[in-house]
């Protein structure tokens, strides 16, 4: 696959992988659509035994076999996340997860607009919001019957870190944990509900509270970049050696904040989480992924940043 022609704009890259809830996606694409005022495309890149995702005229679409080992979804995040950007035209590429969406009908444009002005820095992870599991079916039948932009101006927002289809009060508790890889501090929210079953059942002890992802929820959005096409490269991209969740966006924003300014997205520029079961956590899988990070780390970001680059030739020829 060769790299693209660029035209100035925003290519929104979105990976899916295994049997992630399509109807998630869907409402995804709905808030990129609902976006005023700036050149865009939509890029899904799927993974796994059979295309899942529908035929969308407005959306660029790939697909990469890939078959699971049995009881582990062992996709490939920084590979299905590549393939999407070298297939993607704009200039701007702004990355993240099929099951968030976008409050402000002007994010794409202020964020533009930000980088415009700010030629050196690379934004990220965004302040984000939580819909519940149980509030999902209620909002997309909204959207199906009401249209996606009727659906979200419906949509509650009268309590911190939530958005919801109810006013009803939703109980949480809130964890504050210092991130060396992240350099700040993390802010996981949990409902109570899901406290006091972890409470009951786990296996961890209490300095791995904030790791099952299952329960914990950070406010931000972890996967969400904000750079353009030559950052990109100069990089190398995605780093191609993480399976399953974690690690594969703290790598390419430790690659940013060590050869641009890499900076939090403005306070007020939030963004919504769907929230789901995440199936695809696997503890096994997110200890080799740390190790393969501080392994990186260790032999530096040259060595890094070299390695990567020479794997997106090697796939996508040359690199411009």
């Amino acid at each position: 696959m060769k790299a693209q022609t660029t035209t100035e704009g925003i290519s929104l890259i979105i990976p899916i992988y295994g049997d992630f809830d399509i109807k998630r996606i869907l409402r995804c694409v709905d808030s990129i659509n609902m976006q005023k005022g700036v050149d865009k495309e939509i890029v899904v890149s799927e993974q796994g035994e059979k295309r899942r995702f529908p035929d969308i005229k407005s959306v660029k679409y790939s697909f990469k076999y890939h078959k699971p080992q049995k009881d582990l979804s062992d996709f490939n995040p920084g590979e299905v996340r590549n393939i999407a950007i070298m297939n993607s035209s704009k200039y701007y590429i702004y990355t993240m997860d099929a099951d968030v969406i976008f409050l402000d009908p002007n994010f794409l444009k202020k964020l533009l607009d930000l980088a415009k002005k700010n030629p050196k820095k690379v934004f990220y992870r965004p302040f984000m919001r939580r819909l519940p599991k149980d509030n999902f079916n209620e909002f997309n039948k909204w959207c199906e019957s009401l249209g996606f932009e009727k659906a979200m101006k419906k949509l509650i927002v009268d309590q911190k870190f939530l958005i919801k289809t109810s006013p009803e009060y939703r109980e949480s508790k809130i964890f504050e944990k210092d991130s060396k890889e992240a350099n700040y501090r993390k802010t996981f929210t949990s409902f109570i509900e899901d406290y006091n079953k972890y409470i009951k059942e786990r296996i961890g002890t209490e300095a791995e509270f904030n790791f099952w992802p299952i329960y914990w929820n950070e406010n931000r959005h972890c996967g969400s970049n904000f750079f353009s096409r030559v950052q990109f490269l100069n990089v190398g991209g995605y780093c191609e050696k993480f399976i399953n969740w974690g690690c594969e966006d703290s790598d390419l924003q430790w690659k940013f904040r060590e050869t641009y300014e890499l900076e939090f997205f403005p306070p007020e520029m939030e963004v919504v989480h769907m929230d789901n079961l995440k199936c695809y956590v696997s503890p096994k899988m997110w200890a080799r992924n740390e190790e393969i990070s501080t392994a990186r780390k260790k032999e530096g970001i040259k060595l890094a940043i070299s390695a990567d680059k020479e794997s997106l030739k090697g796939k996508y020829g040359k690199l411009n």
